[in-house]
């Protein structure tokens, strides 16, 4: 660990303030890292975490406060200033262009070196593209390759490959930050992110923002802990423990045990959802049902089918061959049909796939039921409002109203106006997939007792998650999957499953 005592930092923040409209997000915020250091910035959502990187970056302009690089006073107005300042950031949500290959997104912007003549050298930029994704565990893809090919797992890399860039071919002292880079990275895949980290410490200091506690206490040398957008405390992460740090986000002290199956009641014996025999391009003859009041849950590694078998529930990706049955209607291939029969779904990309970034919280809670508001020909306004302020309130959403628009909440509150999406719908099943990606330890709390209520008033949630803990804790059953076939299933009343127990059907 790089201990802080007689060094000087290489960034430091400075009582930075931020309003957007009615919302202080910054209350005088300051922050230092040191070279060659390893700096955890942990929070709840909306505490503050990102909007004060982005200041960082450019891309929101502070309000008041200064920031020093070196100790001399910068003042970045767009990204492309902090790039020249060695400062670059992996944003939480994905920014690559799909249909271009994955040298072009690494090196977008950047092409100068490369250009002689209005000539672009392409083998010198898929060289040096394979030299850095070699360094990110990406060696076995192509530079040509188009990005649109890529999972959701190797797009993140591609990006954590073009911020990282210029610090291992510059050799300079340079700042990264990563916006959650670990979320939906296997813990292998995890592990080798932190060994090029720690191999770029001599010429990079890094920022790393997470909810996924055990690897701040596990990676990091330092952390500093904001709530409510201001700074709460700060430790060497030699001297934290998760129950510590998840006390300092909360403001509380933190019982460890919010979900677990013993809480759940007795499912039904009525069945909900069936597949028979259900296959697709990524899964095979899949079977099984789907209890009224049940929580089920999918488990299995990055690429073992769970994610598609979600999408072909949900009639995203169409069905080769067998039936998927609700409420008594054949649902195959057709969300229209999934719908109507009650289904509802949160997708884990919930930037391209959940939320309509153009429009409001509410508009984005009460787009898929307008129908249920509308009396004679008008739509009523009063029964919309009403809507969505019961669900603001019922899931805690921080927003000063259903008018903000819904970019400006963080990505957990964002989660939360999805699953409002479809609560408002009263529906008799939803499908989760990886519910608590990027929510913080106080907003699973509130995530957990919800998917415990919905279970009790008859609900039934099908999970698809990679955290298994949160699988064992939360799920009646578990379905285990491996190379898009269903290897296994655990009762966890009768018998509380260990990670062992899961991971030996995955393998």
């Amino acid at each position: 660990m790089q201990e802080t005592a007689n060094r000087q930092a290489i960034l430091k923040m400075d009582g930075i303030y931020k309003r957007f409209y009615s919302v202080q997000a910054l209350k005088g915020v300051s922050l230092e890292l040191f070279p060659g250091e390893i700096l955890a910035l942990i929070g709840e959502n909306g505490a503050g975490k990102s909007t004060l990187m982005r200041v960082l970056m450019g891309i929101e302009k502070k309000d008041a406060g200064a920031i020093y690089l070196n100790g001399e006073e910068i003042n970045p107005t767009m990204p492309v200033e902090a790039e020249h300042y060695g400062i670059g950031m992996v944003f939480q949500e994905q920014a690559l262009f799909p249909n271009l290959s994955v040298a072009e997104n690494i090196f977008l912007g950047r092409e100068g070196n490369m250009i002689t003549a209005n000539f672009l050298h392409w083998k010198k930029m898929y060289s040096e593209a394979e030299m850095i994704l070699d360094k990110v565990n990406l060696g076995h893809i192509s530079p040509k390759t188009r990005v649109e090919k890529l999972s959701f797992s190797e797009r993140q890399m591609v990006e954590l490959a073009r911020v990282l860039y210029p610090a291992v071919r510059n050799q300079r002292k340079g700042i990264i930050i990563l916006d959650e880079p670990t979320a939906v990275l296997s813990p292998g895949e995890v592990e080798k992110l932190f060994e090029v980290v720690n191999s770029l410490r001599e010429h990079a200091s890094f920022v790393f923002i997470s909810h996924q506690l055990e690897e701040v206490v596990q990676y990091t040398d330092r952390v500093e802990v904001m709530r409510d957008g201001e700074n709460v405390g700060g430790l060497q992460t030699k001297d934290a423990t998760v129950k510590k740090l998840q006390e300092m986000m909360v403001g509380r002290e933190f019982s460890h045990d919010f979900y677990l199956a013993s809480d759940l009641r007795e499912p039904e014996e009525e069945t909900v959802l069936e597949l028979n025999d259900v296959s697709s391009d990524a899964v095979n003859h899949v079977t099984f049902r789907l209890r009224k009041g049940e929580i089920l849950g999918i488990a299995g590694l990055m690429g073992c089918g769970k994610e598609n078998l979600a999408k072909v529930i949900f009639g995203d990706e169409p069905v080769t061959g067998g039936t998927i049955t609700a409420g008594n209607k054949v649902v195959n291939s057709s969300i229209k049909k999934a719908v109507e029969a009650g289904i509802g779904y949160l997708p884990s990309d919930r930037r391209s796939e959940g939320i309509l970034d153009t429009m409001s919280v509410g508009q984005n809670i009460t787009v898929a039921n307008l129908d249920h508001f509308i009396t004679g020909v008008f739509l009523s306004k009063s029964k919309e409002n009403d809507c969505v302020n019961e669900y603001i309130e019922r899931l805690k959403i921080k927003t000063t109203s259903g008018k903000t628009p819904i970019i400006n909440l963080s990505g957990g509150n964002q989660q939360k106006a999805i699953l409002a999406r479809w609560l408002s719908r009263k529906p008799d099943i939803i499908i989760m997939e990886q519910p608590t990606r990027g929510i913080d330890v106080g907003a699973k709390q509130e995530i957990y007792r919800i998917m415990r209520d919905l279970a009790d008033e008859g609900v039934s949630i099908l999970v698809i998650s990679d955290e298994m803990p949160e699988l064992i804790g939360l799920s009646n059953r578990i379905l285990t999957m491996r190379k898009g076939v269903i290897t296994g299933e655990i009762d966890c009343k009768e018998d509380i499953p260990n990670e062992n127990d899961i991971i030996q059907h995955i393998t």
